[in-house]
């Protein structure tokens, strides 16, 4: 089995740095050169006003022209990571939104998983969207994207 080198078949970008769960701005990932796209969201804090997540497409990464995405798609949370018994990812029904439901617990970690052959045509750009949430609670994500050709310094995706 050859070598397997994280940076060079997967792309990470930071797509939302740590912000109130009320007002979250995700950055636009371009999937021109992606098999696959996953998002990684932490949300922090207990006051009780869920947050939605769901995925945008756009034409460009400057979002010039965008659509809800409607079609499903992979989800996994566990929704009580500050347990220190539980590092599990629970497999969800896959739909075209996540509920983030912060009365449960404080700490939870969501994954999404975008197929940008899911795309409508003339679309090829994806990002995450939130509603609802509490200025109390934070939100932040990472985008791990598989790159069609790895290499030692994968292409940029928040660029057209």
């Amino acid at each position: 089995m050859g070598a397997f080198n994280l940076p060079e078949k997967f792309k990470i970008v930071k797509a939302a740095e740590a912000a109130a769960a009320n007002g979250v701005t995700y950055d636009t990932i371009s999937c021109k050169d992606a098999f696959k796209v996953w998002f990684i969201v932490e949300s922090t804090g207990t006051s009780d006003t869920d947050a939605v997540l769901s995925l945008v497409a756009s034409t460009d990464v400057a979002d010039s022209t965008t659509t809800a995405v409607t079609a499903t798609f992979p989800i996994w949370a566990n929704t009580n990571t500050a347990s220190t018994t539980s590092d599990s990812l629970t497999k969800q029904t896959d739909a075209a939104s996540y509920t983030i439901n912060t009365g449960t617990t404080g700490k939870q970690l969501v994954v999404i998983e975008w197929d940008p052959a899911k795309h409508s045509d003339g679309y090829d750009c994806i990002k995450l969207a939130d509603t609802g949430g509490d200025a109390s609670n934070t939100m932040s994500a990472l985008a791990i994207i598989e790159t069609r050709y790895p290499q030692a310094d994968p292409p940029i995706v928040i660029t057209d």
